[in-house]
């Protein structure tokens, strides 16, 4: 695949293409300790980037090791001190008072959150947090109680890797889906079918697998919960007791028979599957692979990680035409970007205004199908934000008050990791191997030696010579703009 036409048609707003793959799941070279190019492209996919010291380490094991080592991480982090509150029994001075106290904790809270993306090191654990969040959407304007979301953001990460069907039930009295999606509001003799549609459409089936009878019957079963602190609460007395017939079974159906039906589905594997092999693979899902997913997901009784672990082990993974196939969400390529360049200081709020100009704001979901990335992460406008933004943060400026940051990147000692740094030529092609998902063709690679030397012959780069720290961020200046650059 010529990446640079993917990216311009992507640009365009074309429609992606599937890709060229014979490679199946079998694993890949077992045996073998991952090369440069592999952890890095391991790493750009499960995580929100990666440092030097990252790669070292995931060179250090096999395939099967370095997927086994992303299963890590702190499921636990200390939390903002205001999430053990019972949002019901804070006293606020006046209805604006609490407004404000709860926006700046959605604030807090999102910055909190980048920070552990931009700080998780070798761990899936974000990646597979933020996933949960565009599949299980709730938004911060409806929900309205930070602590109720934050709950839930807790319950994808302490449930990251694990049962998908356990983490599906959590959703039943989680709050903030309670409220987003009118569960709270669901009695009998008068359901809401909000939640029980985006149960069976955007959460375990997909379209075409289910009927609107079995959208009103479900309803009829999810009655009775209500929000309470800490968690939702059942409420006998307003759930519908009667036979209802869901998916072609009948009884008296409650929350729990919901869930358990819906699983026994076979379309319920494929599809959770599908949304996997996209996020981590490619847009345009490989059918065979696909099957072969839901079927290891089926075995492990909806376990996550066995499926996650055969799929990111494997030689389709690894194909090089899966390199570079995917756009860097904002969050991808801000995180990226700083763990990329050793530069983990810029202030989170800056990033979160930044991630939210091109389109992704944290908590705060489009709609209730989440953020649908690849080709749309990336346009006409939001391209050139892009383009400034990695510009001014190597000068160590803020575009949104155009003020200086507190620090700057250290580009020379950045530089110095790599073992060819005094060369020109091949610092250039280290650097850029490092920094882009496929290797930068003869041209771009000229174009990054003119833009690192500034005019001086190839001979006389050395990194104690004169202005090479203006010389390295011209460098890296062209390298972050580039159109490969926001490929995964």
């Amino acid at each position: 695949m010529n990446r640079r036409a993917f990216f311009e048609r992507i640009v365009r707003g074309g429609t992606p293409a599937p890709l060229q793959i014979t490679a199946g799941l079998e694993p890949y070279k077992p045996n073998e300790n991952l090369s440069a190019a592999d952890a890095m492209h391991l790493l750009r996919r499960a995580t929100f980037g990666y440092t030097m010291a990252d790669i070292t380490k995931a060179k250090s094991m096999t395939t099967s090791a370095a997927v086994e080592a992303l299963f890590s991480g702190e499921q636990s982090p200390t939390p903002p001190a205001w999430v053990n509150l019972d949002p019901l029994k804070e006293d606020f001075s006046d209805p604006n008072a609490r407004q404000a106290a709860y926006y700046q904790r959605y604030y807090e809270m999102q910055r909190w959150w980048f920070s552990l993306m931009k700080n998780g090191s070798f761990s899936i654990l974000e990646k597979l947090t933020f996933f949960w969040h565009n599949h299980f959407c709730s938004d911060y304007l409806k929900v309205y109680y930070p602590q109720y979301l934050f709950a839930q953001n807790d319950a994808f990460r302490k449930n990251a890797w694990g049962d998908i069907k356990q983490l599906t039930s959590k959703m039943v009295n989680d709050n903030a889906m309670l409220i987003y999606l009118d569960l709270n509001a669901s009695i009998k003799g008068n359901p809401n079918e909000n939640f029980a549609r985006e149960l069976l459409e955007l959460f375990t089936l997909g379209v075409n697998h289910y009927t609107e009878k079995d959208i009103v019957e479900a309803a009829k079963a999810l009655t009775g919960w209500r929000v309470a602190w800490p968690t939702g609460t059942f409420n006998a007395q307003t759930w519908d007791p009667n036979d209802k017939t869901f998916m072609g079974q009948t009884g008296k159906w409650n929350a729990t028979d919901v869930i358990r039906i819906i699983f026994e589905q076979d379309a319920c594997a494929r599809y959770f599957a599908t949304k996997f092999y996209k996020y981590f693979v490619y847009d345009v899902p490989d059918e065979t692979i696909v099957t072969e997913l839901a079927g290891i997901l089926k075995q492990n009784n909806f376990q996550l990680k066995p499926m996650l672990k055969a799929l990111l082990g494997s030689a389709h993974f690894f194909d090089m035409n899966v390199r570079g196939a995917q756009v860097k969400s904002p969050l991808e390529f801000i995180a990226g970007f700083e763990r990329n360049l050793n530069y983990l200081t810029i202030p989170d709020d800056y990033a979160i205004e930044r991630s939210t100009r091109l389109t992704l704001e944290p908590l705060n979901p489009p709609s209730v199908e989440g953020w649908k990335g690849h080709h749309l992460w990336i346009n006409t406008n939001s391209y050139p934000i892009r383009e400034r933004t990695a510009e001014a943060a190597l000068e160590g400026r803020r575009l949104d008050n155009n003020t200086a940051m507190t620090t700057k990147p250290d580009v020379i000692t950045w530089a110095k990791q790599f073992a060819n740094v005094n060369d020109a030529h091949m610092f250039v092609n280290d650097a850029a191997n490092f920094l882009l998902p496929i290797p930068p063709g003869a041209k771009t690679q000229q174009l990054l030696l003119e833009e690192l030397l500034q005019g001086a012959q190839d001979y006389e780069w050395k990194i104690d010579m004169a202005n090479v720290e203006f010389r390295l961020k011209a460098f890296l200046a062209a390298v972050t703009t580039l159109p490969e650059y926001q490929l995964n």
